[in-house]
């Protein structure tokens, strides 16, 4: 009865785990849909992902600047999404975040 309880607690409990930071950060969602818009007028014949890893630096007057890009999976989708974000650009954030992931599918274009 006892670990029954215990694993029905830990279950509910537990925090949920997201594909990616656009789910949840507002920087995260705005590069992605901006890479979405630029590759959909591209076409790519790839069936694969792209784990895109941005690492930023925060200012003091509410904005974030990319500093570094790093991406994982398919070459050919990878090396256009990394054209698409160009380091040193700024955007605004509400809530501070040194590293964003996204997942970048491409069924998604």
């Amino acid at each position: 009865m006892k670990v029954k309880l215990l694993t029905a607690l830990i279950v509910l409990n537990s925090q949920f785990a997201f594909a990616d930071d656009s789910e949840t950060n507002a920087v995260a969602r705005q590069i992605k849909s901006q890479i979405i818009k630029v590759l959909s007028k591209q076409n790519i014949d790839t069936k694969g992902f792209c784990d895109v890893f941005i690492e930023m630096k925060h200012n003091n007057d509410k904005q974030t600047q990319i500093v570094k890009v790093s991406t994982l999976g398919d070459g050919q989708l990878c090396i256009r999404i990394k054209k698409v974000i160009k380091t040193g650009t700024k955007y605004k954030y509400q809530i501070p975040e040194r590293f964003i992931r996204i997942h970048i599918n491409a069924d998604d274009l």
